[in-house]
Parts: C-alpha cells; structure tokens; sequence
C-alpha cells in the first residue's frame, strides 16, 4: 500500500510540469534551436504553441528549456503532493526526477476552454501520460484533468504562473 502511495506521489510531483497539448509521441528527434511562440497568432495558438514546446522538452528530458516558460513566483499544487512555491523549487524537483532516471514515454492533452481577463489567460483541459523511472522500468499511465493559469509577459508572450491538477482516479484503491 505505502508503495502504491509512494509511487503516485512520485509520479504526481513528476506530471506536474506535463502541460497539454496534442504531441506526436514518438518524437525522437532533439530540437537544436530555439523554439518561439508566433506572433500575431490567436489566443489559443499561442497557448497550444507553448503547450507543444513544453510537451516536447518533457519528453526529452530537457527540463531547462521548460524552465524559461515559468513566473519566478510560479505555484504548482499537484493533487496528492505538496504545492511547490517558485522556480528554485520546481527546478529542485526536477533534479530529483533525474536522479529517479524518470522518462516520460508519451503524452496526450487536451485544452477543453481557454479564455482570458486582464493580464492572465485561463485554461482548463484533460491528460494522459505514460511514465517509468528507475524502481519502475515498467511504464505507468495515468489520466486526470489541470487548470493552468497563464501570465501576459508581453503582447506575444505567455508564462505559466499557477497550476493544478489532479487523477481521474483514485491511485490507492
């Protein structure tokens, strides 16, 4: 019980930084240069622009590149596990993934509703992942809904600075 526990805790933490977005998974290829949100695009293209980035990058382990997409006072509260308050803190966990050799194998999201006021854009949407880590070689998968909350850097430019998520299940029954 207390492993089911600690394995959805870990995984939690872990798919925290997972935002939507459709993503061909068997994306295998390193992407070298920088990747930049367009301007002059829509609302939603903005959001799924940097949704595909961060999906990618995820995939890729690249945790450093998802970095530049977040506030310095980002707050992520993952369902099961303590929020996790600023960039020092969200960078410190991914450093435990890759102690943990965390690999994501694929990922699915959908945005449902996007939709902004003021300086923030709001998005809510579903998930799917599929992860394994060194005690677990053997992929997980798991499945829930998010609510993200974007702040307006510039005219062309969101960062993340809130989100939450939790399973569509409960992962100790």
């Amino acid at each position: 019980m207390f492993k089911k526990i600690f394995v959805a805790a870990i995984f939690l933490f872990a798919t925290v930084f997972l935002f939507i977005s459709c993503e061909n998974q068997n994306t295998t290829k390193e992407v070298k240069q920088k990747e930049e949100v367009k301007p002059d695009i829509s609302l939603r293209e903005k959001v799924d622009s940097i949704n595909n980035i961060l999906d990618r990058a995820m995939l890729r382990g690249d945790y450093e590149a998802m970095l530049q997409y977040y506030t310095d006072d980002i707050i992520i509260s993952p369902g099961l596990n303590p929020t996790v308050k600023g960039k020092a803190a969200v960078k410190e966990s991914y450093e435990k993934n890759r102690k943990m050799e965390v690999q994501y194998h694929s990922f699915d999201g959908t945005a449902e509703d996007i939709w902004e006021s003021g300086d923030k854009v709001y998005e809510r949407g579903t998930f799917g992942v599929s992860l394994s880590y060194k005690d677990h070689p053997k992929p997980l998968a798991y499945y829930g809904s998010y609510f993200t909350i974007w702040q307006k850097a510039s005219a062309d430019s969101l960062k993340i600075k809130y989100v939450i998520w939790n399973l569509g299940f409960n992962p100790c029954d």
